[in-house]
């Protein structure tokens, strides 16, 4: 049985913290210098932690061994000035209890954990995700931001499983909503706000769920526009509803850029690294395999709307 929990808010993760890509060489070995410089550049933005390894860190293609060395360049890197959470999702939940143990050896901060990454036609039931969260929660003492993206799986934790597994374990501090539909995030902010803390993967709903008490967001879009986001959580913060919106509008058009010039690109990590071009990051453009980069000719016709958002600067 689990120990008994304080009933008041556990100190999980808060503030915006940023997933970030990994950089591959022409070799399609990880680039350690370009990595480093990343979370330099991720950190002097004002990330409040930095999330490897997750899906925008091409997690389902790296080898074993490459997510080990991944974490521990990002936290050596990092040197004690924002958490680092190791991306520890896993198809099996044995492979994730291992990826997860791994984490805290080499001294990650926490670890975001995805429900499980089931194979093709295969569907876990709210039982098998609440097995999968407690066998991991029980056996590794680290704190444990979960983390829903029913786009893996194409299926979603319901907020009843979300709530029992916060009120069950004192490990499990934070949770990460990749489902955006806003009456679903409110029931589960009004179950489990008082237990852990409650953050959106998605820019374009930010604003919308911190009106519903959201603590932050985990997103990939601070890699290309850190100030946009900081500037609508701020604005929020000082009561400035229409710089808010301001701001919100301002990451709407940043996405339709995106979504516009780089929609043949069938990965979702090509854009950022294609946008860490425009910032001044000479990595290259390359995903891993099967999947397909962003092109130069493509960034090429993207820049000058983008640089209308500052972004390359």
């Amino acid at each position: 049985m689990p120990p008994p929990k304080n009933m008041s808010i556990k100190k999980g993760f808060r503030g915006i913290l940023c997933p970030i890509v990994t950089p591959f060489t022409k070799e399609d070995v990880i680039d350690e210098q370009k990595l480093r410089r990343i979370v330099n550049i991720v950190i002097e933005d004002g990330a409040a932690g930095l999330a490897p390894t997750g899906g925008t860190g091409e997690v389902q293609y790296l080898l074993h061994e490459e997510r080990v060395k991944i974490w521990e360049i990002v936290i050596d890197e990092a040197n004690g000035r924002v958490p680092v959470l190791a991306g520890t999702g896993a198809a099996s939940t044995k492979e994730a209890r291992i990826f997860t143990q791994k984490a805290k050896d080499v001294g990650c901060d926490g670890v975001m954990l995805s429900h499980p990454i089931t194979p093709a036609m295969t569907r876990v039931t709210d039982e098998q995700q609440y097995k999968y969260f407690e066998e991991i929660a029980k056996k590794v003492d680290i704190p444990i931001m979960m983390h829903n993206n029913p786009a893996t799986i194409g299926v979603t934790m319901s907020p009843g499983v979300i709530e029992r597994l916060s009120s069950n374990f004192d490990n499990i501090v934070s949770y990460k909503e990749d489902d955006f539909f806003y009456p679903r995030f409110a029931e589960i902010v009004r179950r489990c706000k008082d237990k852990i803390t409650i953050l959106t993967g998605g820019p374009e709903v930010y604003l919308a769920f911190l009106t519903l008490g959201a603590h932050g967001a985990v997103t990939a879009e601070f890699q290309a526009c850190p100030h946009l986001i900081k500037g609508l959580k701020e604005s929020f913060e000082k009561g400035d509803a229409k710089e808010a919106l301001n701001y919100h509008e301002k990451i709407y058009k940043m996405i339709n850029i995106i979504e516009t010039y780089f929609g043949n690109a069938s990965f979702f990590p090509a854009r950022w690294k294609a946008i860490w071009r425009l910032r001044g990051v000479d990595m290259e453009f390359s995903v891993r395999g099967p999947n397909s980069p962003v092109t130069p000719e493509q960034l090429e016709k993207a820049a000058p709307e983008l640089k209308k958002l500052n972004i390359g600067r």
